[in-house]
């Protein structure tokens, strides 16, 4: 055996081959039958590996056909979802004669026509937000051209017929006896026809495409309408939009009343310059919705000519709140940066806080001047009459060089500034010029008579001067609910030394002005100068509490803390005082001479230097050339 193992290995056998051989098979057998098994294994691994490649294949396939199909199901319901939240407006090509279509004016030219019009009348000045109208088409409006077959662009469009709330736009071009028409309809309705001569055809498409603008959006057409300030056709535009309101306010749509009632009062101040009926519309929006942002900021603004400051202050402070919340879903966002800038400079006159009126309204005049209700103009008024009430003319002065102008333009900012210098008989020459309508609005009292606006300062003038019968004869057509009138007839008192007359109009003011500092603060000046400081200082304490950055009771309060030969505790309300108006020429002036009086003298000729820097009336220059500067 030993000797045939030995032979095999030495003759290339197979040593496997022949262990594994039965007892009586040759060694050839065995090797063929090894090589054969061999040769099966190896075909069973190939036929395994086909077989995993083939799986591993079919998964993919199946993987694949999966995500197409998931693609295929997300397009699908994308499609669906956007045919139906589709809001868009779209336009067919018009039927046009063939004449005209050959000169080029096809059917799709016709559509694309009314297009731009369409698209024109949309970018009128609105403050409200495209997005609160419940058929808002915004700019998604396009020309349809008919497709043949089935393709994506059938698909969408029966998607959004079925689903969306596109309108669609048809009409014709045909002509007539007479010339030419063009009809306009929108989807459900007969649609309207407009004729005219051929060489008209551009404003019948005019004439069609308001027709289509009123059918799908009135609000945003009467709109559209009244805010056009050509005189030629005023009259029909204001009628037509009052009309739409009208209708508006008959429907059941909560927000379209409230618009529709704030579209008719913007047309009575604007046209009418009738503010009370005005605000009295903007009340009946407010009433259809309680949180209607525009309406108090719109009430405040025509509560302002009126003179009605403690209903401004209401709706001013609750507008403010509404225009800082992070959303404001009904307003034009453009808008809204215009309208807190102005609402809360306002907030800050009413309350005293000239300090912090002046740079808001400084801001509110660097904004592009593109809203014609919140124009630069308005903002530079406030502002220069808030620098006014700050003290500061020579700041006035800089800004009105700044803008070019050689003297001030804005009659509020005039006055303003006319009564902190004194000049009074400036204040008569405006008076003037008033009375003969040389003075142009340019702020927010819009198209109010500016006349009746300022009597309450022409008559306080007229007083200032001595001519107390011009001046009573001036405030007495101011409506008693009027309170810078109700303030000048207890100035023209205390002017005239009837001091229980004038503390009748004074509390009457105060009762009707019970969160405003200005009627306490000027009862307290009156007190002060019959000789009354502990009086004075009541009604100071008052008026601080009402405005808190308001300098004017401060100082005043420290002059009275003189009068009781109390100098330490006037220079702590003068310090404060100077927080809020540190260029005020008689705040330093009082300064110095409380300084004096506690023998403090370097620091007492530093506020007279100040002083001598800054604005004076003429009584208080002369009243500085008397001090004892030694």
């Amino acid at each position: 055996m030993a000797e045939e193992q030995n032979y095999s290995a030495s003759e290339g056998g197979d040593p496997t081959a022949a262990s594994l051989a039965l007892p009586g098979a040759s060694r050839e057998a065995a090797d063929a039958y090894l090589r054969d098994q061999r040769h099966h294994l190896h075909e069973q691994f190939k036929r395994l590996r086909m077989g995993v490649f083939s799986d591993r294949l079919s998964m993919t396939l199946k993987f694949l056909t999966i995500i197409v199909g998931l693609a295929v199901a997300g397009g699908f319901g994308l499609l669906v979802w956007d045919a139906a939240h589709s809001k868009g407006l779209t336009i067919e090509p018009f039927s046009v004669p063939p004449d005209l279509a050959t000169r080029g004016l096809t059917g799709e030219v016709i559509a694309s026509q009314m297009i731009d019009k369409l698209t024109h009348m949309t970018k009128s000045e609105s403050s409200r937000s495209v997005q609160s109208y419940a058929n808002n088409w915004g700019n998604n409006i396009k020309v349809e051209i008919p497709e043949t077959g089935v393709s994506i662009g059938e698909l969408q469009r029966f998607l959004k017929d079925w689903l969306g709330h596109d309108i669609r736009i048809s009409g014709e071009v045909y002509q007539t006896d007479t010339g030419i028409a063009v009809t306009a309809r929108t989807s459900g309705e007969e649609g309207a026809t407009f004729a005219g001569r051929p060489a008209d055809l551009d404003a019948l498409i005019q004439q069609a495409a308001e027709h289509v603008y009123e059918v799908t959006q009135p609000y945003r057409y009467a709109n559209y309408l009244d805010r056009n300030y050509d005189p030629q056709g005023l009259e029909q535009r204001v009628a037509k939009a009052t009309a739409i309101y009208r209708r508006l306010i008959a429907g059941d749509d909560a927000l379209e009343r409230a618009w529709a009632w704030n579209g008719l009062g913007t047309i009575q101040f604007r046209y009418y310059n009738n503010s009370r009926l005005s605000a009295d519309y903007y009340r009946r929006a407010l009433a259809e919705v309680p949180d209607f942002t525009i309406g108090y900021f719109a009430l405040a603004a025509r509560d302002a000519p009126l003179g009605r400051e403690e209903e401004e202050l209401a709706s001013i402070s609750e507008a403010g709140r509404l225009l800082h919340r992070d959303s404001i879903p009904d307003l034009n966002p453009h808008y809204v940066t215009y309208a807190r800038l102005n609402a809360d400079a306002i907030f800050d006159g009413l309350v005293g806080d000239c300090a912090g009126a002046v740079p808001l309204s400084r801001k509110g005049a660097e904004l592009p001047d593109d809203f014609s209700v919140l124009a630069r103009a308005a903002f530079i008024a406030g502002g220069m009459s808030a620098m006014a009430a700050c003290h500061d003319l020579k700041a006035v002065r800089a800004w009105a060089r700044e803008l070019g102008w050689t003297q001030i333009r804005v009659g509020r900012a005039r006055l303003a500034a006319d009564a902190e210098a004194g000049d009074w008989r400036d204040i008569l020459v405006l008076e003037a010029m008033s009375r003969k309508g040389l003075v142009g609005v340019t702020d927010s009292l819009a198209v109010q008579n500016v006349y009746d606006v300022y009597r309450p300062n022409f008559a306080v003038a007229l007083a200032r001067l001595g001519n107390f019968a011009a001046a009573e004869a001036m405030v007495a057509p101011v409506p008693a609910d009027n309170d810078p009138g109700v303030r000048a007839r207890a100035l023209i008192a205390e002017l005239q030394g009837q001091h229980a007359r004038a503390d009748w109009w004074f509390e009457r003011s105060e009762k009707q002005t019970p969160s405003l500092p200005l009627t306490d603060f000027q009862w307290g000046q009156a007190l002060l100068a019959r000789g009354k400081p502990d009086e004075a200082i009541v009604k100071f304490t008052l008026a601080s509490r009402k405005g808190p950055h308001f300098a004017d009771p401060l100082e005043f309060w420290g002059e009275a803390l003189m009068a009781q030969r109390n100098p330490d505790a006037a220079l702590e309300k003068f310090a404060e005082a100077e927080k809020y108006a540190p260029n005020w020429g008689r705040l330093h002036l009082k300064w110095g001479e409380a300084l004096a009086a506690t023998g403090k003298r370097e620091d007492a000729e530093a506020q007279f230097a100040g002083a001598a820097r800054l604005d004076l009336t003429p009584s208080e220059k002369s009243e500085l050339a008397k001090v004892d500067r030694g």
